[in-house]
């Protein structure tokens, strides 16, 4: 999955990858960081996320942050990993929605200049995670959801409100990542 966010004139891509061998993280980001030529890159545990709509905005505030000067880190990629986790504390994020040793569903981000550049980012990253490239470990399956819920302390009267409208045969997904998209978007402004 690629798509542009033009007023800000970057790109974003996202990947998943199914059965990956982790084992040392810092060693594992470092590879991946030196590997891969893009302007961020992030690996985040794909069971915690909440499909690509998760992932897209999680770059596009990161990105909008960096710009606007009102980031909580001082590098891209982290500052994903911070927005995708709904937490403004590093650790805290790392431990909501970043790799683990025992890691084995990975969900990967780049930012990039161009869509060229973006193709060869996935590329690159492909060939360092390793394991099966598998775009499906993205989406927000009933597996992931009270994982999700747990990550965004989303309460089931948060749900039931966002249901109102919706069959729950296909809403109870779309309010579900309407809701991480909503903490996500509303991380900037706590304190």
């Amino acid at each position: 999955m690629i798509e542009a966010i033009k007023e800000l004139g970057v790109w974003v891509a996202a990947a998943g990858f199914k059965d990956v061998k982790v084992g040392d993280v810092d060693g594992f980001m470092r590879k991946l960081r030196g590997s891969v030529e893009a302007e961020a890159v992030q690996a985040l545990d794909a069971d915690r996320v909440a499909g690509w709509p998760h992932l897209y905005f999680a770059a596009l505030n990161a990105v909008k942050a960096m710009k606007d000067g009102v980031n909580i880190t001082r590098d891209l990629g982290m500052e994903i990993l911070v927005f995708a986790s709904g937490r403004r504390q590093i650790t805290k994020a790392i431990q909501a929605i970043g790799v683990k040793p025992t890691t084995t569903r990975v969900a990967l981000i780049t930012i990039t200049k161009s869509r060229e550049d973006a193709e060869k980012s996935i590329g690159q990253a492909s060939k360092v995670i390793g394991g099966e490239r598998d775009d499906r470990v993205l989406k927000l399956t009933r597996g992931k959801v009270e994982a999700v819920r747990s990550m965004f302390g989303i309460t089931d009267e948060e749900l039931e409100t966002q249901l109102r409208g919706r069959t729950k045969a296909e809403g109870w997904r779309e309010a579900l990542v309407d809701l991480v998209i909503e903490h996500v978007a509303l991380l900037i402004t706590r304190e």
